[in-house]
């Protein structure tokens, strides 16, 4: 479970890191959700909320253990 807590927490810094910088394009969006979506086997919409930080910790339990 760490290694999740772990992996989301990469995932939403480095989401920041791009909008903070301005180089959240398309491209770059999907170089960083891509690879966790598949990780955890969410769909689009899931991993992008988790990634703008869109769910309680309860909620991404669920997805996590739901998958």
């Amino acid at each position: 479970m760490n290694k999740v807590i772990n992996d989301i927490g990469d995932l939403q810094t480095n989401y920041q890191v791009l909008i903070d910088e301005k180089r959240l394009s398309k491209k770059a969006m999907c170089d960083l959700v891509i690879p966790f979506r598949d990780k955890y086997g969410l769909t689009d919409l899931q991993a992008l909320q988790i990634a703008r930080n869109e769910l309680t910790i309860a909620e991404i339990n669920l997805l996590i253990l739901q998958n």
